[in-house]
């Protein structure tokens, strides 16, 4: 059932890449072309959609993907999000959407999809066909890099999600011009 067609307010080339749910119970949306977050929620007249947090001041907008992955801290103080084009990675504070860089000691260019599991991040490196895993803490102000490993090589993966414990990785597709199946979603990223 459609609950609401939204119109993301004041540009024209948002580009809404990725979810997660806030500690509120909304939903908030990457922009892979600009650097802002969305919020979703039920407002007084029904679903609404509003531009939450806008860093443009903070991070500069790279050629190709902006914006990608988002995760909830452990605490729900902030947001992580990948910044795959430069390969960065961002804290936005949940309270103010104030928003400040993490080092991260890796290679994170093309960093798409995001999954937190405790203190474990998972980072999909679509084009560069790896994933990072780095330790987040709890309230997502420092990020130490674990391990790097290759993806398979006939696959782009994007994004990830957990079900049961499981990680389980989208094949995008997108290595080829005009995407044809299977189209899989895999839990061993290296096959």
């Amino acid at each position: 059932e459609l609950l609401a067609a939204l119109r993301v307010p004041g540009t024209a080339d948002a580009f809404l890449n990725d979810v997660t749910i806030g500690p509120d119970g909304a939903a908030y949306f990457t922009n892979s072309n600009d650097p802002q977050l969305f919020r979703v929620a039920r407002g007084a007249h029904g679903w609404e959609v509003t531009l939450w947090a806008d860093a443009s001041g903070t991070i500069t907008r790279e050629e190709g993907f902006n914006l990608g992955g988002i995760v909830l801290t452990a605490d729900r103080s902030a947001f992580v999000v990948a910044q795959g084009s430069a390969g960065r990675m961002w804290r936005f504070d949940v309270r103010t959407g104030a928003v400040r860089e993490l080092a991260t000691g890796t290679d994170l260019v093309n960093a798409d999809g995001l999954v937190r599991q405790g203190n474990r991040l998972t980072v999909v490196r679509n084009f560069s066909k790896a994933v990072a895993t780095l330790r987040v803490s709890a309230d997502g102000r420092s990020l130490v890099a674990l391990d790097q490993q290759a993806t398979a090589a006939d696959r782009v993966l994007t994004t990830a999600a957990t079900l049961r414990g499981r990680v389980l990785y989208v094949d995008s597709k997108f290595d080829e011009a005009v995407a044809s199946g299977p189209y899989e979603v895999v839990t061993d990223p290296t096959r």
